[in-house]
């Protein structure tokens, strides 16, 4: 009986978890490059109960130390991990000159550890520590210091590895930038027209290797070479000018999940209620009135 005590706490502990990461999901629905998480859910490994004999059966005395199997016993189920989903979101446009989405829906995916897995390709931003990060919101805009950054302050790096800076003073809606990266300043005006830089496009083999370091910026154990590097080659990525992708949460198969896990995390709450309600009668068989 405690064993069923101890499976019912775990699934609402782990249902507790999943409904945490559907809460996280919902709120970032209008987080721009936002990829959702899923729980993944694991049972803890199973017990295989024997019966030892001993006591004598069909008038023979059994051999020593000889077992009946019984069967297998459940011992429950944890919340393993959140493993994020780097599906594309939808790209709407915003005729914003410095809002940029990435398309890399042409990169074929390769098989990863025997299963299909789909590289996803990021802009890479150097964070306050002065290490990389990568990330897919593309809601830039420009500093003080006339350097790109991303909503949050980060500078967007270079094919050069080095932050993109364009100048001090000069009107966003001046600024093109082509499918390959390149910034163009003055991209009307033939005379005054100069590249001040060309944005890095790092393509993340298994992108499930990637740690979630909070404000939608992933970083990786390992260097992520750019696409523009030497020996490097464009699998199939272009950017959008004007254009922002947005998160790839699905609000109403998200609502609908939260509904399913309030509902499990119910059934859990009955069950440990029913074992509560047994115990106490238990408890009450042959206790001496005073």
């Amino acid at each position: 009986m405690i064993r069923g005590l101890y499976s019912a706490a775990s699934g609402m502990f782990s249902l507790e978890r999943k409904q945490e990461t559907l809460a996280d999901n919902l709120a970032n629905v209008q987080t721009p490059g936002y990829k959702q998480d899923d729980t993944q859910l694991r049972a803890f490994p199973k017990l295989f109960l024997q019966r030892i004999q001993d006591f004598q059966e069909a008038g023979h005395a059994p051999a020593a130390s000889s077992r009946v199997p019984i069967g297998e016993l459940t011992t429950g189920v944890y919340a393993q991990e959140r493993v994020p989903n780097f599906s594309q979101g939808p790209v709407v446009e915003t005729d914003q000159p410095l809002d940029l989405a990435i398309d890399d829906q042409n990169i074929p995916a390769q098989t990863v550890g025997g299963r299909q897995v789909k590289p996803a390709a990021f802009f890479a931003v150097q964070l306050p520590n002065g290490s990389i990060g990568y990330t897919r919101d593309g809601k830039f805009d420009l500093d003080a210091g006339g350097n790109l950054v991303t909503a949050d302050g980060y500078r967007v790096l270079g094919v050069n590895h080095q932050p993109i800076k364009i100048t001090d003073s000069i009107s966003k809606d001046r600024l093109r930038i082509t499918s390959d990266g390149q910034v163009i300043v003055n991209a009307n005006d033939p005379a005054r027209s100069r590249i001040a830089g060309k944005i890095g496009i790092a393509v993340v083999q298994n992108p499930l290797q990637l740690t979630r370091m909070g404000a939608n910026v992933y970083q990786s154990k390992t260097v992520v070479p750019f696409i523009q590097d030497r020996g490097q080659t464009n699998p199939g990525v272009s950017l959008k000018q004007g254009y922002i992708e947005q998160s790839n949460v699905n609000p109403a198969q998200t609502m609908s999940d939260m509904m399913m896990t309030v509902r499990g995390y119910e059934a859990n709450q009955k069950v440990i209620s029913a074992y509560d309600q047994s115990l106490q009668q238990l408890n009450t068989v042959g206790k001496i009135n005073e």
